[in-house]
């Protein structure tokens, strides 16, 4: 406890150190960036504040991690400085949460770790950075901007259109509303947001959470009322003309929506036969 303390008191005077020694440059491209730091140490979190709002960019901060994807859901930040400390909060476990559900703010996970598995961790469950306590404020700055300029690609949902079209149904996005073959299909709004969601994705496998986060932030839908929203999605679709089920289940993925033309060819004589 004795050492963590000392190696905590030491990267705050590295921090405090480090302030006289950042000139003016690059205050410019600065000014636009939010930072949300998450971090319980109120010395070194005031520290790091004070240090980055003189570079010109805007902090906000939590003291933990309980109420941080409800932040998100309030403000948008250019980056996330994330604290790992496996007794007291677990960063990496609530990074891997925000991905898993579909957040894909750039994220720094700074910790007094310095083990590889940590490191390795982090990076696979989505860090763009991973720092080690103490380090100079001015390669955190550094390395804010390089996140910022090098974000990680993942795999990006297609462009939200405004009308939908499959087997015979046409789902306009704008107004809500549900028609097949010209006719008008009466369901409710929340039912058809989801739909949404799924045309838009369509053969693409979708987590419980990652639809919750698709849909509208006011929305009341969340990940344990996903299943009843398919289950009346299903009855309101029917079969396809091929006979299957639109919205396939797929274990540990969630939901998959497959209807009829955007399967291959084989996949839909297969499906016929």
């Amino acid at each position: 406890m004795i050492r963590c303390r000392s190696k905590r008191m030491h990267a705050v005077r590295a921090l405090r150190s480090g302030w006289d020694a950042v000139h003016d440059t690059g205050r410019d491209r600065s000014m636009d960036i939010h930072v949300l730091l998450v971090e319980p140490d109120q010395a070194y979190r005031d520290d790091l504040r004070t240090y980055l709002q003189r570079q010109q960019i805007a902090v906000s901060v939590l003291y933990g991690v309980e109420r941080l994807e409800q932040r998100l859901a309030r403000e948008t930040p250019s980056l996330i400085i994330l604290r790992h400390d496996a007794l007291a909060i677990d960063g990496i476990a609530t990074l891997r949460m925000l991905r898993e559900r579909g957040w894909l703010t750039p994220a720094i996970i700074v910790s007094q770790s310095a083990d590889v598995a940590d490191k390795v961790l982090a990076f696979e469950f989505g860090a763009n950075d991973y720092m080690v306590d103490p380090f100079d404020p001015r390669e955190l700055l550094a390395r804010l901007h390089h996140a910022l300029r090098c974000k990680i690609d993942y795999p990006a949902s297609p462009r939200r259109e405004t009308k939908y079209v499959f087997d015979g149904f046409e789902l306009d996005a704008i107004d809500n509303q549900l028609f097949r073959d010209g006719r008008k299909i009466p369901a409710p709004p929340l039912v058809l947001a989801v739909l949404a969601v799924f045309a838009a994705n369509r053969l693409r496998p979708l987590s419980r959470e990652r639809i919750v986060n698709m849909i509208d932030r006011n929305s009341s839908l969340h990940a344990r009322s996903v299943d009843v929203v398919v289950f009346r999605l299903r009855k309101l679709l029917g079969l396809s003309p091929c006979g299957r089920q639109y919205i396939q289940t797929r274990y540990r993925d969630g939901y998959v929506f497959c209807p009829d033309d955007a399967l291959p060819d084989q996949d839909l004589a297969a499906a016929r036969g």
